[in-house]
């Protein structure tokens, strides 16, 4: 997808590049197996980025096959102690459908980037 600013093009291209690395399992297998386990497909999932805490130690935000936002953190060396919450109605203006919407915010820019999987794939 081409946008008029480059700010919005580096967004688009960084979800792109963070979904299309954990489609291809270029993560901790561990990870990819927690989020497996918390009903993602990880093959329609959209993420913004992959946020190393620390080691082993992952936190961040994903938009589900379901085009719901989750924020998660995960210690994979205690998995069944981290946290998926959906804050899909707390999204504020980073809905790209707010008006105060950003689009080089990346959790924006996710919602975008799956919208336009959607229509693709229709």
């Amino acid at each position: 997808m081409e946008f008029s600013k480059v700010s919005e093009q580096n967004a688009w291209e960084a979800v792109a590049a963070a979904t299309s690395q954990i489609r291809r399992g270029e993560s901790e297998q561990a990870l990819l197996a927690w989020f497996r386990n918390q009903g993602v497909n990880l093959d329609q999932a959209v993420f913004p980025c992959l946020g190393v805490f620390d080691e082993g130690v992952y936190s961040g935000t994903l938009v589900t096959q379901d085009r719901k936002v989750v924020e998660y953190f995960v210690d994979l060396s205690s998995p069944e102690e981290g946290d998926f919450e959906d804050v899909t109605n707390q999204l504020g203006p980073k809905d790209p459908n707010h008006p105060a919407r950003d689009l080089k915010d990346l959790i924006t820019m996710s919602l975008v980037f799956f919208d336009a999987e959607q229509s693709r794939a229709a």
